[in-house]
């Protein structure tokens, strides 16, 4: 909430104004990216039209804002044309810095204020908003007695101030533990945002029992339009306050629906500080409830997988619960692993469900090592692993995950977990993995030698070339396919050639091009051909390459291609042979 008063425009002109208000219905429709891309290509060039240029960028920034997409952010306002006037220039700044305590960088966003507070050209409305960055960037550390030193010095300058004063003040009270002040601060206050922040402070500082604030804070869950942020602290006050009225079952559906949108919607740090491991430790304080009423007894694990399938979908969370306590603490190993897969299975099957199985099992402090996670679970998290572009979590999930799961193809899994390693950086796995399946190639299909041969690509991508190479050239002594075997002397070319030896690429070059016949001008002959003429042109053996290139010249009937063999023998001219 803090800044937003320094959001007006500078005017924008008639011509752009439906245009602009048609990308903020894009972005609050749910389409942000495309308001951006709509803006990018709409936004005059501000050697052009500078004037329009500060406009267009202010609803840019306010685009970004929206979308809460701080990085990109900060990137845009760090980079301003060097002959910005000075109001946009501070106006962009303050941005940045919001951006700067947003991604919990305190310490940056301080630097940046410094040079905003001392360069003394400030509005008075603007050093107000800095001060009030200055208490965030302290709360975004971690820093609360700072925090608090930073707003008494703020009151001490400006008073009480107005309704956002107020909430920034109590925010910095409760992290502070003063919750009895923080009700003070909170009470009266017409602002939405107020309203979990009171229900949690009335909690802390006991003015209202516990059961009294979980009533509260489901009402005002129920209320409609309520925005993300606001529920998601309405849900962790309603867990809180579950939890202090002894009450599991509640505290685990209230942090169910938490953590299916931690990353989306991140809690503020210095109020709420829970951790995956609450809501294993809810699980497993409900489930020990309906045992002991049910009276069944820890290690008797077929009378509690009997209790979750009874409960079935009429008492989910209970039968999440207890799945969740067989998963710890079942007497026997494949009762543990079943109940992982029948609570990751359940979990699946709600909303949320694949961000819940991600924060239960990889930020619990159970489970800190990959390798730890149960097989079930890291087959069930990698994808959306991978779709996340985590490649590096992915390989370590993956690693040692050699058997594929029932109905997928053995081959074609050991690729995806080479391949996965590879991107994750583990290069020494899968090259164990790539060399077990070169080394039985003869046995494979076409399309799984397809699919290795886009691996060893990848190889190549990374830089692995000699790898790449020594893993080409066993596959070549696999395979009987003329054609195949040309491509890949072809490809064990272009490795030696990125390792800089370009006599080894030019016979390697030619060596795919002179098959099936030694003078062999096919379309892959010739291409081939081309390559080992850049190749010894580069080691400088200026007479062979232009004799290549002649021989091109002679045989090719493409103009375009003509042109471009004339060009490389003029470059020619220009290297002394040894």
């Amino acid at each position: 909430m803090y800044c937003l008063f320094l959001l007006p425009l500078l005017a924008v002109s008639p011509v752009g104004a439906n245009s602009l208000a048609q990308l903020e219905d894009l972005a609050a429709g749910g389409a942000p990216r495309l308001a951006l891309a709509l803006l990018e290509q709409q936004q005059p060039a501000w050697q052009d039209d500078a004037a329009g240029w500060m406009a267009w960028e202010r609803h840019r920034v306010q685009l970004l804002a929206a979308g809460a997409d701080w990085q990109a952010l900060h990137d845009r306002t760090a980079q301003l044309p060097a002959d910005i006037p000075a109001d946009f220039s501070r106006w962009a700044q303050t941005w940045r810095a919001r951006a700067l305590v947003e991604l919990g960088q305190g310490e940056a966003a301080r630097r940046l204020l410094r040079s905003l507070l001392w360069g003394g050209n400030g509005t008075a409305l603007e050093v107000t908003a800095w001060r009030r960055l200055v208490i965030q960037s302290y709360r975004a550390d971690g820093r609360g007695d700072d925090a608090y030193a930073a707003m008494l010095r703020y009151r001490h300058d400006y008073g009480r101030g107005g309704q956002e004063d107020a909430l920034l003040g109590a925010q910095v009270l409760l992290g502070q533990g003063r919750a009895a002040d923080a009700v003070e601060a909170l009470q009266g206050l017409e602002l939405r945002e107020a309203r979990p922040l009171l229900l949690l402070a009335r909690l802390r500082s006991g003015q209202w029992e516990a059961r009294r604030v979980q009533r509260e804070a489901r009402a005002l869950l129920q209320e409609k339009g309520l925005p993300l942020a606001l529920r998601q602290q309405a849900e962790a006050v309603a867990a809180e306050a579950a939890q202090g009225a002894a009450d599991p079952a509640a505290q685990a559906i209230a942090l169910e629906q938490v953590f299916s949108r931690l990353r989306q919607v991140p809690l503020d740090r210095e109020l709420f500080k829970l951790t995956a491991d609450a809501l294993w430790e809810a699980y497993l304080a409900y489930a020990r409830q309906v045992g002991n009423r049910e009276q069944l007894l820890i290690g008797d694990d077929p009378a509690w997988l009997a209790k979750a399938q009874a409960a079935g979908r009429m008492y989910p969370i209970r039968v999440r619960s207890i799945y969740a306590l067989l998963a710890l603490h079942a007497a026997s190993d494949s009762m543990r692993q079943q109940a992982h897969a029948a609570l990751v299975q359940n979990l699946l099957e709600q909303e949320g469900g694949t961000e819940l199985v991600y924060q239960l099992y990889l930020s619990s402090a159970r489970y800190a090592e990959a390798g730890s996670i149960p097989e079930t679970v890291r087959r069930t998290l990698l994808d959306p692993v991978i779709a996340a572009g985590d490649l590096p979590l992915a390989a370590r999930l993956m690693a040692g995950l050699d058997e594929p799961p029932p109905g997928i193809d053995r081959v074609m899994w050991r690729l995806r977990q080479a391949r996965v390693l590879l991107l994750g950086g583990d290069y020494a796995e899968s090259g164990k993995i790539l060399h077990q399946l070169v080394a039985n190639s003869a046995e494979l299909s076409r399309p799984e030698l397809d699919r290795l041969i886009q691996v060893l690509f990848d190889l190549q991508t990374v830089g692995e070339h000699d790898a790449a190479y020594r893993l080409f050239e066993a596959l070549q002594g696999q395979v009987t396919e003329v054609q195949l075997k040309r491509e890949l002397w072809y490809w064990m070319a272009d490795s030696r050639l990125a390792q800089e030896r370009p006599l080894e690429a030019a016979a390697l070059y030619l060596r795919s091009a002179m098959v099936p016949q030694p003078l062999s001008m096919d379309p892959w002959g010739q291409t081939a051909r081309y390559q080992a003429a850049q190749a010894l042109a580069k080691a400088g053996l200026v007479a062979d390459a232009r004799n290549l290139y002649e021989d091109l010249l002679r045989t090719t009937e493409d103009a375009g291609r003509k042109a471009v063999l004339r060009r490389e023998l003029q470059q020619l001219l220009l290297v002394r042979s040894p």
